[in-house]
Formats: structure tokens, sequence, C-alpha cells
């Protein structure tokens, strides 16, 4: 996937494009950050739609589609765009830190990913607002793996809205799937043998994060930077 940005003044716009996805997620992340915790007490306390990073400088984006393909369209623009949930069964806002390079995108489990530019210079980190969208999620999650390639016809749709503002906290603007409510809620017997299986893994000796992209890919992010709204000198 290519994405072609047109120069409109204060806005520019990426995409239709088609993501690839994978263990119900793709991934925007920065060069060598780290994703976002897994665990249930993790996702209970989530939105259901995207896991944001302790830095902000990585997101999953969870998916009906368990593997294969979704539609995303990426809108950057100069400016906060009205916001319109018509016709969105999901829409939540958070900040996230990235270069004006842009985010990586695609199947966490990859390395063909693909880069979204956002709007000014490529070598400045600031904060940025992304309100994502998503419908037809309990659609593609009753299909299951969805490969446009072979024929199959995407079910999920999702837009990113992007633009520079400083950072604050996600904002939860519409949340009725029953992808988003499954990821929410797990009963007293699902959460104890869970917890379980968790407590048993953390007891394991370390072994490679899958989730994390160790080629460089961007200029690397100082940790020093995040206390503040201000791009780094």
């Amino acid at each position: 996937m290519v994405f072609e940005v047109e120069d409109r003044g204060v806005m520019a716009v990426q995409g239709p494009g088609r993501v690839r996805v994978s263990h119900h997620q793709y991934v925007m992340f920065d060069t060598d950050a780290e994703a976002p915790g897994q665990g249930i007490d993790v996702r209970l306390e989530g939105n259901g739609l995207v896991r944001v990073n302790d830095e902000s400088t990585y997101a999953s984006v969870l998916t009906g589609t368990s593997y294969g393909d979704v539609d995303v369209v990426f809108d950057v623009t100069g400016v906060e765009p009205p916001l319109d949930c018509e016709g969105w069964d999901e829409v939540v806002e958070v900040s996230l830190y990235f270069p004006a390079e842009g985010p990586l995108v695609g199947d966490p489990l990859s390395d063909d990913l693909d880069e979204v530019p956002l709007l000014g210079d490529p070598e400045e980190y600031q904060w940025w607002r992304f309100r994502i969208h998503a419908r037809g999620r309990d659609a593609a999650a009753a299909a299951g793996d969805i490969y446009a390639d072979e024929g199959d016809t995407v079910l999920e749709e999702h837009l990113v809205q992007i633009w520079a503002a400083p950072r604050t906290a996600e904002i939860r603007h519409r949340l009725t799937d029953q992808a988003g409510r499954r990821s929410r809620t797990a009963d007293t017997d699902k959460y104890a043998e869970t917890r379980a299986a968790e407590t048993d893994r953390e007891a394991l000796p370390p072994t490679p994060d899958q989730y994390k992209h160790l080629t460089p890919q961007h200029t690397e992010l100082n940790a020093d930077t995040l206390d503040g709204t201000d791009s780094p000198a």
C-alpha cells in the first residue's frame, strides 16, 4: 500500500488504504517503541478499540477481523476536524507522539509495514491527536479471516483522523459494538482463569518480545521530551 499525499495547504489526505491485520489488530508505532500491555487487567480497563503504551509511541487498534485485510482511511489535517460519529460503531480519541515523518502501520508481526506521513518537518517530533472510527467489526468477527486477494469481501472499515494538538486525555465518543464490549468485560470465572494463566507466564524466563520491531526506520525518540507538549530542539 502506498499513501499519496495531496497538498491542500492546511490539509493532506492519505488513503483509502488496505491494512493487513493479525491477532485481531493492526499497529501504529515509532521505531523500537514497546507495545502496550496485553494483560486482562489492561484489556478490561481499556476502551475496546485502541490500546496505547505508556510513552504514547505505540498504538494497537483492535479489529473484528482476525487475520487479513481492513479498509482504513488516514485523514491528516492542519486543524481539528468536526466530530461526526454518524454511521460509526466506535469512535475513540487518543494522543500519540510521532515525528512528522509519521508512524509505521500494519500487521504487528510483519516487517512489511507502511508509513503514514504527517504534516511538518520530517525530523520534528510532536504530539498528535488520533480520532479512530470503526464499523463492521462484529460482522468481520463472525466471518473470521478475510483476505481480499483471495476473493473475500472486506467487511471492516476504519477512519483515522490525525491533527497536531497538545497531549490530552483519551475521549470515548462512541462505544456500541459487541467486539468492544467483549474486550471490556469478563465474568468472574473467566477473569480468574485468565489471570492465573498470566501469572504462570510471568514466572517463566523472559523471551524476545514478538511485537517489538528492531529495525530502525525513524530517528530514535528521546524519552526526556515526553514530559511536555513541545517538540525537541
